[in-house]
This record gives structure tokens, C-alpha cells and sequence, in this order.
């Protein structure tokens, strides 16, 4: 019976959503782009970084971030 529950709960933690936003920390772990960088692309007029504001807090889309660091690579964008 423990052996049938440990396993419950094993697939119950997998089957969990993946995470779609980061914070400002997360991106930056994610993408290896300081959170001080990250900090100025979002406060940068007219960046074309990807985040929105819930309130004050910055939310960064795993997706967008992930298609704009292969825009920028193809691009060889220096940040």
C-alpha cells in the first residue's frame, strides 16, 4: 500500500503545469543574463525584451524569452 501511494504522489508531482513566466530571477538563471541586465532591458524605452507588468512586478514569457535570445543570437546583438 506505502509503495502504491509513493508512487501516486511521484506522478501527481510530474503531471504538475510547467511554469510559462519567470520572475526577474528566474529569467535570469534560466538564460545566464544578470538580473541587473535584465533589470535595464525592461526599463530601456522602447526594448523589445519580453515582459509585462502584473502591478509592479515584471513577468518574463519562458517562450518570448526564448525566441528573442534566438533573435538576438542570429542577430549577434550585443546586449
Amino acid at each position: 500500500m506505502e509503495e502504491i501511494l509513493i508512487e501516486i504522489l511521484e506522478t501527481l508531482k510530474s503531471e504538475r503545469p510547467k511554469k510559462i513566466t519567470f520572475t526577474i530571477a528566474e529569467a535570469a538563471n534560466y538564460s545566464g543574463i544578470g538580473q541587473v541586465k535584465i533589470r535595464e532591458l525592461i526599463n530601456k524605452p522602447n526594448t523589445d525584451f519580453p515582459f509585462f507588468k502584473v502591478g509592479a512586478r515584471a513577468l518574463i514569457d519562458k517562450a518570448a524569452l526564448d525566441n528573442w535570445m534566438e533573435k538576438i543570437t542570429q542577430e549577434h546583438r550585443g546586449l
